[in-house]
């Protein structure tokens, strides 16, 4: 079983972007809120029968201090205002039924700033992927001791823009589904991705690979 999200959706509309929204509907899309596109974005990936998350922004690092949009969730913030972002975002983007994090190494590793994000979860009944941008990332584990449905990235398909790359990451998302239940893969809206799930999808289908939302595979 293979749970297969794309990030970063809402920055352009463009014939890549139709593309991905062409393929089978064997992924979660997820459409960072705040964009020029954001809103037409995730109307068109509903409308096309996608599964849509909010791929949140969130403080990384080595941030700068510029803010990636209004929407950014950053250590300085307290509940309440914690709270607002994540509600306008979901406002947004109604169609979206759950959340992962855009960037956010240090976000994650926050955890007061990661209890007031459950219990904005929890109170709008949302699920949360930890898009796992850190070692240190506290998001999983509080999102369980806050009862949000949650689960945790194994696999990032194309952090290398590169057939072999992007085939090899594929391999071993592969490899990880004989140890486990279900491994959790996250793409981008690339060329390359593009090309490689359209050929490798129905291929894999055919051998048996079970592709499910992450709405399916949260707990």
């Amino acid at each position: 079983k293979i749970c297969l999200i794309i990030d970063d959706f809402g920055y352009s509309e463009n014939d890549l972007i139709r593309d991905f929204l062409t393929l089978p509907r064997d992924f979660t899309v997820s459409v960072i809120p705040g964009h020029k596109y954001s809103e037409d974005i995730a109307h068109l990936a509903f409308k096309y029968g996608f599964e849509t998350i909010l791929h949140m922004p969130m403080e990384q690092l080595d941030w700068d201090g510029e803010n990636e949009n209004t929407y950014q969730l950053t250590e300085q913030l307290n509940f309440d205002e914690v709270f607002k972002r994540v509600e306008n975002a979901f406002e947004e983007i109604p169609s979206a039924i759950g959340m992962n994090n855009h960037q956010g190494s240090k976000a994650t590793e926050n955890l007061q700033l990661m209890k007031d994000l459950a219990r904005s979860l929890k109170k709008l009944d949302k699920f949360f992927i930890d898009s796992y941008t850190s070692p240190e990332s506290r998001a999983f584990i509080t999102m369980r001791q806050f009862g949000v449905k949650t689960e945790v990235r194994q696999i990032f398909l194309d952090h290398q823009e590169h057939p072999d790359s992007v085939r090899q990451k594929l391999n071993e998302l592969l490899k990880l589904t004989e140890v486990m239940e279900v491994v959790v893969a996250i793409g981008h809206v690339k060329q390359v991705t593009y090309e490689i799930l359209k050929e490798e999808i129905p291929r894999l289908k055919q051998e048996g690979y079970v592709f499910m939302n992450a709405s399916e595979i949260v707990r």
